[in-house]
């Protein structure tokens, strides 16, 4: 078995899992999806490749209805992923703008660990956990048995969580999507008519005011003497959302998003939820055509090196050594 010498990280939309599902329950009636899965299956096997899941797979197969196929695709998720998930994007946001800051102070700052944005906690892919974050404590015990364990542990939440309980989760989701996509309609009335331009450096300066206290935290937390705006300087925040992956991706991805001729939906916000998350991390993407467009516009790929298909039916192995 010829393995290569840095797992390459293969990130998967939910219509792909959906397809590679199909393809794992009859390779008659589904032979392009059973190709496909025996290529992801290859890439993992031969080559080592990661298939990480993000916040958006997971909840999207916790609100498939039909018990009997979330169990299929659930079983499928969990063990070409082996468990492991994207972190959130708080824990991604947060050790990358300490990065930048370190590098541009001059500061010591240890290497992260390879892969450390990725988990094998399910429950990270929304927040990497602490007792005072998630208001209760998980014992060492059971963390331990969690990531020993990190492909059934997601397997029996994704398909035996409790019906009422996963019912109003998604209710709650949707209400929450709901009130964030009336913002963004709003937002898309103020700008319309404006320039990419001008509405790049507006969404830009909606973030960093978003994110202001955290970067003055992160900022003192280095050892910077960050009271308030003032101290960090117009030039430094005018340099985040470029320089930050988070933000970057954010914002070129959203100012496009809004200049669609059509409405935001749900989809779109867990969609954008992904790739501010991956897409800075994965060697290769597959995701719908939409979104794809839209990175690919914007040069997200070429400037993050990460490769975009728009049908798992296309990916082969060579995809992720290239």
């Amino acid at each position: 078995m010829t393995m290569s010498r840095t797992p390459r990280v293969l990130y998967l939309d939910q219509n792909a899992w959906v397809a590679l599902a199909k393809g794992a329950w009859d390779k008659r009636k589904f032979p392009h999806e059973h190709a496909a899965l025996v290529n992801v299956i290859a890439a993992v096997l031969e080559h080592g490749a990661i298939v990480p899941l993000s916040f958006t797979n997971i909840y999207e197969t916790i609100k498939v209805n039909d018990a009997a196929r979330r169990v299929h695709l659930a079983r499928t998720q969990a063990i070409l992923s082996g468990g492991r998930v994207f972190r959130g994007r708080r824990r991604i946001f947060a050790d990358t703008l300490a990065g930048f800051l370190a590098s541009r102070f001059g500061l010591p700052r240890p290497d992260l660990p390879e892969h450390w944005f990725l988990s094998d906690l399910w429950f990270e892919s929304a927040s990497d956990y602490s007792p005072d974050l998630y208001g209760f404590e998980i014992s060492d015990s059971a963390l331990s048995f969690i990531r020993d364990n990190a492909s059934n542990v997601l397997f029996d939440y994704l398909t035996s969580s409790d019906e009422e309980v996963r019912r109003k989760g998604v209710r709650r989701y949707s209400a929450s999507s709901a009130e964030l996509i009336a913002r963004i309609e709003r937002r898309r009335a103020l700008v319309a008519g404006q320039t990419l331009a001008l509405r790049r450096r507006a969404y830009g300066a909606q973030l960093i005011l978003d994110e202001l206290e955290f970067i003055l935290t992160t900022g003192r937390q280095l050892g910077l003497h960050w009271h308030d705006v003032r101290d960090i300087g117009s030039s430094l925040l005018r340099s985040l959302p470029a320089e930050v992956p988070v933000l970057n991706v954010e914002r070129e991805l959203a100012i496009r998003l809004e200049d669609q001729a059509r409405d935001v939906t749900e989809n779109d916000l867990r969609d954008m939820v992904a790739f501010v998350t991956v897409l800075t991390f994965a060697d290769v993407i597959v995701a719908e055509k939409p979104f794809v467009n839209l990175a690919c516009q914007a040069r997200l790929g070429q400037h993050y090196a990460t490769r975009m298909l728009t049908s798992v039916l296309d990916f082969t192995p060579a995809a992720l050594l290239a």
